[in-house]
């Protein structure tokens, strides 16, 4: 896969269409500093802050992406669709001479413009056209990263990869295109009750602070969510639709973050964040958000979950009945309930419940079950106790 780390080379052709229908803007009278302004300097008109695509992907990417753009002189090009690699027989190969490591056409015309070959090495997009289209198409170049909108992708604004809009993407875009440490994404599976965790804001620098987690996942195979904490912390991060914690599940093996199986590759679950108080339910899955914090949120994450009923049938037996127990003799023990018939609960190991079973049998009683219900765990006991 490719990976935007460090500074890359990229041109920025402008293109004027002498006779297209509608007509192009006006060619400006310093069109090269105008790409350049949007490039290096770009201040908000209302709000003064710098939103160039050089400060866009150096806060998205932690500093760990960053670019160097020289423009070229503007060609004509008179036809009405001009295709993304147009000026791939003249200039490609003396671009990729010079050390440049993509290029762009700057169109005149009005959106949607913007598109660029995936993995590849030309980008299109138009002066009218905000730093989120400018960044998108580059990124496709230069990560090998898809769109993520397919297959009614609602991720919007909380990702740029699904919206073009300039937002931060997800902790997931940024760990597939190597923007994010895998270790600042916690894995959370096979625990026996409730995990405490501060997220800290995925807008924020990363890697994040000691005690701090970028996101967690729960569970290991597609599907899987991922819970993340998201606030209007930059420039950027000002656009999202609202602040706390979101939780989405992840649709697809792909390491281009490419929709499989006519699904979307991502799907979000909080279309509002969550704040301080709301929780996420989803199956076994339970995500309360707990407590804010400066530049995160507090969350705990449950994967557990306790089955109630009559005990059906309950064995154990030694691994090696024969031998004396210890260590590599465990004790193996199965249970089933009535509620969910045919399913067998086990440990290996760990407290015996042979005697909460015979009191529940000699007095009628049901017993709670506490199982592990995700990852290669899944039906693992926790505990047993009487209901």
């Amino acid at each position: 896969m490719s990976t935007w780390m460090a500074r890359k080379k990229l041109a920025f052709i402008p293109v004027h269409r002498p006779n297209a229908f509608p007509p192009d803007d006006p060619v400006p009278a310093d069109w090269s500093s105008e790409i350049l302004r949007r490039v290096f300097f770009d201040p908000a008109p209302s709000t003064g802050p710098n939103r160039s695509l050089r400060a866009y992907i150096q806060a998205a990417s932690s500093g760990r992406a960053d670019l160097d753009a020289i423009v070229m002189p503007m060609q004509i090009i008179d036809k009405q669709d001009v295709p993304v690699d147009a000026l791939e027989g003249q200039f490609g190969a003396q671009l990729r001479g010079e050390g440049f490591d993509a290029a762009a056409l700057v169109m005149l015309g009005q959106p949607p413009t913007g598109t660029s070959i995936r993995g590849g090495f030309w980008a299109r997009f138009d002066m009218s056209e905000g730093v989120g289209v400018w960044a998108m198409e580059f990124m496709h170049c230069l990560t090998d990263f898809d769109d993520l909108y397919p297959f009614d992708g609602n991720m919007g604004s909380f990702d740029e990869m699904a919206c073009s809009c300039g937002t931060h993407p997800s902790a997931y875009t940024k760990g597939a295109i190597n923007w994010l440490d895998a270790s600042a994404i916690v894995l959370h599976a096979g625990h026996g009750a409730a995990v405490a965790y501060d997220l800290h804001a995925v807008g924020l620098t990363q890697p994040p602070p000691s005690g701090r987690v970028a996101a967690v996942r729960i569970g290991s195979p597609v599907p899987y969510f991922m819970v993340e904490a998201r606030q209007k912390v930059d420039q950027f991060d000002a656009n999202i639709p609202s602040e706390g914690v979101i939780v989405y599940r992840v649709q697809t093996t792909d390491p281009h973050g490419s929709a499989q199986n006519a699904t979307a590759p991502i799907r979000l679950l909080t279309p509002t964040a969550l704040q301080v108080g709301q929780e996420f339910t989803a199956g076994d899955v339970k995500v309360r958000v707990t407590k804010a914090l400066s530049g995160g949120f507090s969350i705990t994450v449950d994967d557990s979950l306790n089955a109630v009923g009559f005990v059906k049938d309950y064995e154990a037996e030694r691994v090696d009945p024969d031998r004396p127990p210890g260590p590599n003799n465990p004790m193996i023990q199965t249970l089933e309930i009535d509620s969910m018939p045919g399913f067998l609960f086990t440990a290996t190991g760990g407290p015996l419940y042979a005697a909460v079973v015979k009191n529940a049998r000699d007095h009628n009683r049901k017993v709670a079950v506490a199982y592990v219900t995700s990852g290669q765990q899944s039906g693992r006991i926790i505990s047993v106790k009487l209901h």
